[in-house]
């Protein structure tokens, strides 16, 4: 899991889930797809140039060849910066409110999915935060014991990672970065650099989503962007 786009108006939380079964099938064909194309260095949205964009629409069709099948799931959290009001709800904290996002989301499109067919690791990318992992995991089982009768406490661990050295979470990365840019529009502008307009449009239309500006119905399993609805100010 990781966040994108704190600077923008549309904050996107999201992550990859898959079974612990899967993990080595996976990135053993990560790998393959890296030597095949020549991306031996570290994915990642930032790092999407004009020169460099037929490699990383691969890996978007690599993405979704995966995701088609099940082998993963993709599911994301936006959050509304501009009807934030931290000052009321999360003492002025942006780190508090963040922290939430990642709660929601563990609860809600992990937890609750999943929880009850077995137990859950979630990898997050390091990032300095005054809530402890901890903490994170202690309110996510609690909540999920409390109203969804996820009694098991399938959150077993949360644990940070270091994208540098994790496929899936620079896999993860990219169509993050992506979601995040076609939620704020970027893909809808003149003048934005070309490759990251056709690439967020690109994840948009492989999606199946007709936009990422409404909710994806709950009919859907694979592909899920959720927008957060603000309490009033």
């Amino acid at each position: 899991m990781d966040e994108s786009g704190l600077c923008n108006r549309f904050t996107v939380v999201g992550g990859i889930c898959l079974r612990s079964s899967r993990i080595p099938e996976v990135h053993a064909s990560i790998q393959r797809f890296r030597e095949e194309h020549n991306m031996l260095s570290e994915l990642k949205w930032t790092k999407v140039t004009d020169k460099k964009l037929g490699q990383y629409r691969a890996l978007v069709d690599y993405f979704f060849a995966l995701n088609n099948m099940n082998a993963l799931q993709f599911h994301a959290i936006v959050f509304d910066n501009h009807a934030a009001n931290n000052q009321r709800y999360n003492d002025g904290d942006d780190d508090k409110a963040l922290s939430k996002l990642y709660y929601e989301l563990i609860v809600h499109r992990f937890g609750v999915r999943c929880g009850p067919h077995g137990d859950l690791c979630v990898c997050v990318d390091q990032r300095n935060s005054s809530t402890s992992l901890d903490d994170l995991k202690r309110m996510t089982n609690h909540t999920l014991a409390r109203d969804h009768k996820v009694m098991h406490r399938p959150i077993k661990q949360i644990l940070p990672r270091d994208s540098k050295s994790d496929d899936l979470l620079q896999l993860n990365d990219v169509i993050l970065g992506a979601v995040c840019a076609a939620r704020n529009g970027r893909h809808l502008l003149a003048g934005g650099r070309e490759s990251k307009v056709d690439l967020a449009r690109l994840v948009l239309d492989r999606s199946g989503l007709e936009t990422f500006d409404r909710d994806s119905p709950r009919s859907v399993k694979r592909f899920s962007v959720w927008n957060l609805q603000m309490l009033p100010r």
